[in-house]
């Protein structure tokens, strides 16, 4: 029974990692096209190219990291759903999910205070706009990769 509920819990994470995904997506696609229309309008349209290239490499750089840390993050998740964890287990999984949670809120943070600091409809800010909507992306895509890869590797119960 609990670990029915532990693996619904699952299911239901990845429903709103999807939901996630996609209202980034759009607002990824709306920043996009006003970051265009913004530097078309000042005559720098080669500022909005060079802004998604400079992304684009980025996440090669920020790829293998993120990919590594959503899989330790999903792991860690389908332990604790596990039914058999100790008192012991359990408080090893507490501290690891609070590091982890700590990363994510400096990484947050970091992208936040940089975006703001920016100087306004600039390829630092677009670039720096677009590297933080993609990682989010792409962990969140990660994350539920790792999952399901896992769930679909168990045994059903």
């Amino acid at each position: 029974m609990y670990e029915t509920a532990a693996i619904r819990r699952l299911h239901r994470t990845l429903l709103i990692h999807r939901i996630v995904q996609i209202l980034l997506c759009v607002l990824l696609v709306y920043m996009a096209l006003h970051f265009q229309q913004l530097f078309l309008d000042k005559g720098t349209p080669h500022i909005f190219r060079n802004s998604l290239l400079a992304t684009l490499l980025l996440q090669f750089v920020l790829f293998f990291p993120l990919r590594r840390f959503a899989g330790n993050e999903a792991r860690r998740e389908l332990a604790a759903a596990a039914a058999q964890a100790t008192t012991e287990q359990q408080k090893q999984l507490r501290q690891q999910r609070l590091i982890g949670d700590t990363l994510k809120g400096a990484v947050f943070l970091g992208f936040a205070a940089f975006i703001l600091m920016a100087p306004p409809a600039t390829f630092v800010l677009s670039t720096a706009f677009f590297c933080f909507i993609v990682t989010v992306i792409t962990y969140l895509q990660c994350f539920n990769f790792a999952v399901k890869r896992a769930l679909a590797g168990q045994t059903p119960v």
